[in-house]
């Protein structure tokens, strides 16, 4: 697998004590049968989005925080 995690507020040995980590958990699936090779290709190529509920707090608090104040003029 290559560098799959990019997290900014890491260092560089976390990212990559986290990805040892993460690809030992998944080789050990394979290995007990859990997951196969095909999947695991599956799960890589997926193309990641947004949660619609994620989406929807957004919406729901954008024009609460950025409405003008009553008697103020923007």
């Amino acid at each position: 697998m290559t560098d799959f995690l990019k997290i900014p507020s890491l260092g560089d040995d976390e990212v990559e004590r986290l990805e040892r980590e993460i690809e030992a958990r998944i080789a050990a699936r394979i290995k007990d049968g859990l997951l196969a090779e095909r999947e695991v290709r599956e799960i890589e190529e997926m193309r990641l989005r947004i949660l619609p509920d994620l989406q929807d707090v957004q919406s729901v608090y954008e024009n609460h925080l950025y409405r003008p104040k009553a008697g103020r003029k923007e």
